[in-house]
Parts: structure tokens; C-alpha cells; sequence
């Protein structure tokens, strides 16, 4: 379970494909690939047999990628890519890349389900007999030569946003809420499919989802705030704050708080085996998770890498409530969600009745309603690295807190936003990811999980703030690469 959990993270976070610019092989070229792998895999693929799948990856995949996740794992990463997007069909193969140890190519296909551009990118072995050694779907910008370069009114966007949504939700595609706004004057919002497919209850504005990663916006304001009032320094090492009973000396020495904040620390992931084997009764507070976290060792040296670290950004709870003098939850509470006004967003203990809250689900052709709840699959109270609760209209409310500088003065809150140098190509900043140009940055945050899909993106120099919370996991993004794409539009 923890490398299936690892293959979901990874592919959550993996870039936007663009091949505008790049023109297709030859048609010897790509028959010559298309032959060899690309045609039986997107059969595979479009073919949702589950058995096929399976075959097709021990056959074709190289023993270090086959052996790096479980059977299933891969099954279920290439099923559940084959029931969102549908039917799939090749447009082109770009980026050929040959290199002494892999060769890589990208496939750029149509997806007819939702109604979209998605890459697909396959990297093999240079030893024969060229195995599959990596694989992973993108979004993808639509091809040059076919773009529609129609600009937009904003009116028209919206009303194009607005269909867009309303089929997929027809299609049982997204289930969740949306909103998008300009500044704090909302555009548009909506609500779709069910809260609880068990007693049929419908989502609505005040729907609770789940953040995933979001979290690690609120605990990195939490420590910018501290940092603020002149309790800590960003270049304070761990070991002021924690002990032992954490992290060994050798590592607490090393790691600085700005290194938490960046995902430098060189610490991992506790969704460890041991949490898998363990009651998820027995993680409440944070000291809860001490003996998941205890024994960790530096991966690199701090600060040399960048690895995204769930560990890393727990452990900037445990500086929050050591410094603050107050537990974890209340500080997030009394001085985020608060001053946001964020009246619907908390980390729930999902043993309790909580109202009005989504329950995750994922397609299962296993069972006869052919879905799965993630009940007994994720934490059964979020914390500092993820897995609280929001609404998008508490969102959209943090996001205008954030940018009028209600929870942070203008300083710190620019320094939440920029990507560090020290990080190179990796687009994060303290806590939150960065994208776009320097003449149209998009900052946020977003998390993905068995039955979670959410995002929250702030247009810091156009004022858009967008919104998707999805109980569908993957389903989120789709409507996250929809919006991008019409605001990129609006003349």
C-alpha cells in the first residue's frame, strides 16, 4: 500500500505536456513506434479489461518498474487513467529523447470522454529489448495546428466553463463544486453530482471536501506568521524546536525551517508501512505520529535536493505548536481560518458526524455499484501535510485574505509565492506551488488522493481566483485544465 500510495502522489504532480511547438514524426517514424508499443498499448488501455492491463504490463514493462509498485498498483493507476478520459486516440509522438541509460517518447492523444488533449509519456530502457521503464498521463496543450485561437469576452468564457462543466457532470465525469471569481466579485460557481452515493445526497456550495495537500498552504502561513512576530527564523535548525523523540540529533541538526517549507529537507513520506499496519484510531494529534516518523534518515543533505515530503510538512506542525504554545488545530483555526472567514473549513475526525461532508469515491468494476469509498483508505483527521476540509467559497476566501494581506504582511506573503533559486527548476515556493510567467503568475496549492481532487489557483497579476473540489479522484483536474485554458482566452 505505501508504493501504491507513492505512484498516486507522483502522478498528481507531474507537468503539463505542451507539443505546440514541436511537430510530429515522420509517418515511417511513428509506425515504427506506434508498432511496437503505442497501438497495443492504447488497446490495452481503451479496452478497460483489467486482465489485459495486467498482461500487458508483465510483458512490457522492465523488472525495476515493474518491481517498484505493486501489480495492482499499476493496474489501477492505467484503469482508472482508461475511465476518465475514455476512448483514446493518437494524434503524434514528440519528444524523442535518446540518452546512454533511457529513451523517451510523448504521446499527444485525444480523449474523447473529456473532451480534451492529454499526454501520454512512456520512457524505456536503451538495452534491448527497450522495456518499458516509465510511464505517466499529462495534460497536454492542444496541438498548433489545431488550436482554436478564438479570443474570448469573459461573459463567453464562463458561459463556455459553464457547459463544459454541466456535461461532464452529466457524464458522471466530475462530481464536486466549482467556483471562479475576479477578485472577490464570484463569475461563476455550481455544485454537482452526490455528497453520499450510499443515501443519495447531492453536493452542495457548503459541501465539505477533502483538501488533500492544500493543507501545507495553511501550515507554511502558520510558520510565515511566526516567523512575522520574530519567534523563529527561517534559518533556525529543527533540533530547536524538536527532539529525539522525533528525528535523531544527526538529522534535527541539519535541517533548517526553510528547508521544510521547500520540500529540501531530505526527509520522506510517514504513509509509511507502518502506518498502513497501524489502526488510523491511534492518529490524532500530532504527537500521535511520533513512532511513524521516529528512526526517519536524510534521503540527500538538506538543502542539495528536492524531494516533496509529507514528513517535512508534518513536522512544520509540531515547530507551530511548539512555538505558538498552541495545539496545531487551533492555531490553523483561530489565525487562518478565522481572520478568512472560513466558517466550513477545519481538520474533521472522521469517526464523528460531521455535516454536510463528502465521502471520496473511485471507479471499482469489482463490485456491483462500481465504485469504492475511501473511508478506510486515508487519515482519520488531516493535519499539517494535508487531509482537512474545505468549501470553495472558504477558499475563494482565503485566497482574498491572502492577496489583501490579512493574514500576512506584504513581505512574507511575497516570499510565500517565490519559487527559490536554490531549488532550480523546481516551481515552489514556502508552501505553496508556482506557475505561469513572470507577467502572469499562478500561485496555489493542490491535492490528490483516492477520491480527492481539489485545487485552489490565484492569478496574482490577472485577480482571477479558481476553485475545484472534487469527491472524484483525477476529476478535479480536468476542470482545473478547462479554466486555465479560458482565461488564457479573454482578450
Amino acid at each position: 500500500m505505501k508504493r501504491l500510495l507513492t505512484i498516486i502522489l507522483f502522478f498528481a504532480s507531474v507537468p503539463v505536456v505542451s507539443c505546440a511547438e514541436t511537430p510530429p514524426y515522420s509517418p515511417g517514424e511513428l509506425d515504427k513506434i506506434s508498432n511496437y508499443y503505442v497501438k497495443p498499448l492504447l488497446e490495452v488501455v481503451n479496452s478497460g479489461d483489467v486482465k489485459l492491463m495486467a498482461s500487458f504490463i508483465e510483458k512490457n514493462y522492465s523488472p525495476e518498474f515493474l518491481d517498484g509498485y505493486p501489480m495492482a498498483a499499476h493496474v489501477i493507476y492505467m484503469l482508472n487513467a482508461s475511465t476518465l478520459n475514455g476512448e483514446l486516440s493518437l494524434y503524434s509522438v514528440h519528444n524523442y529523447d535518446k540518452s546512454p541509460t533511457e529513451q523517451k517518447i510523448t504521446l499527444i492523444l485525444k480523449a474523447e470522454r473529456i473532451e480534451a488533449w492529454t499526454g501520454l509519456t512512456l520512457g524505456f530502457s536503451s538495452e534491448k529489448p527497450h522495456k518499458i521503464n516509465n510511464l505517466y498521463f499529462t495534460p497536454a496543450i492542444q496541438p498548433g495546428n489545431l488550436t482554436n485561437k478564438k479570443k474570448l469576452t469573459l461573459t463567453a468564457a464562463v458561459d463556455e466553463l459553464t457547459d463544459y462543466i454541466q456535461r461532464m457532470a452529466d457524464k458522471d465525469v466530475f462530481s464536486g463544486s466549482v467556483l471562479l471569481a475576479k477578485g472577490d466579485k464570484v463569475l461563476y460557481k455550481g455544485a454537482f453530482g452526490l455528497a453520499s452515493k450510499r443515501f443519495n445526497v447531492a453536493n452542495n456550495l457548503q459541501t465539505k471536501f477533502n483538501l488533500g495537500s492544500m493543507n501545507k498552504m495553511f501550515t507554511s502561513i502558520g510558520i510565515m506568521q511566526l516567523v512575522e512576530a520574530g519567534k523563529l527564523s527561517l534559518n533556525d535548525k529543527l533540533s530547536k524546536f524538536t527532539d529525539q523523540s522525533w528525528l535523531a540529533n544527526n538529522v534535527n541538526n541539519k535541517i533548517e525551517i526553510q528547508h521544510l517549507l521547500t520540500h529540501s529537507s531530505g526527509l520522506g513520506s510517514y504513509f509509511n508501512q507502518t502506518y498502513m499496519a497501524a489502526s488510523k484510531n491511534s492518529f490524532r494529534e500530532l504527537d500521535d505520529y511520533k513512532s511513524l516518523i521516529r528512526g526517519e534518515e536524510l534521503q540527500f543533505e538538506p538543502g542539495t535536493d528536492v524531494r516533496y515530503s509529507n514528513t517535512g510538512m508534518f513536522m512544520l506542525g509540531v515547530v507551530i505548536e511548539k512555538v505558538s504554545g498552541e495545539n496545531y488545530f487551533d492555531y490553523i483555526r483561530e489565525h487562518i481560518y478565522k481572520p478568512a472567514g472560513m466558517l466550513n473549513s477545519d481538520s474533521y475526525e472522521m469517526d464523528q458526524p460531521v455535516p454536510n461532508l463528502a465521502i471520496g469515491y473511485e471507479p471499482d468494476r469489482n463490485n456491483e455499484t462500481g465504485w469504492v469509498n475511501n473511508i478506510y483508505l486515508h487519515v482519520l483527521k488531516g493535519g499539517p501535510a494535508g487531509g482537512g476540509f474545505s468549501t470553495v467559497e472558504d477558499l475563494h476566501k482565503f485566497a482574498v485574505a491572502l492577496k489583501n494581506y490579512k493574514l500576512l504582511g506584504k513581505e512574507l506573503t511575497e516570499q510565500l509565492y517565490s519559487a527559490k533559486p536554490m531549488l532550480h527548476s523546481y516551481n515552489y515556493g514556502y508552501g505553496f506551488n508556482v506557475s505561469g510567467s513572470p507577467e502572469d503568475r499562478i500561485v496555489g496549492h493542490g491535492g490528490a488522493f483516492y477520491g480527492i481532487s481539489s485545487n485552489l489557483d490565484i492569478f496574482l497579476d490577472r485577480d482571477y481566483i479558481s476553485t475545484v473540489m472534487s469527491n472524484y479522484g483525477g476529476s478535479g483536474s480536468i476542470i482545473v485544465d478547462k479554466i486555465n485554458e479560458l482565461l488564457a482566452r479573454i482578450e
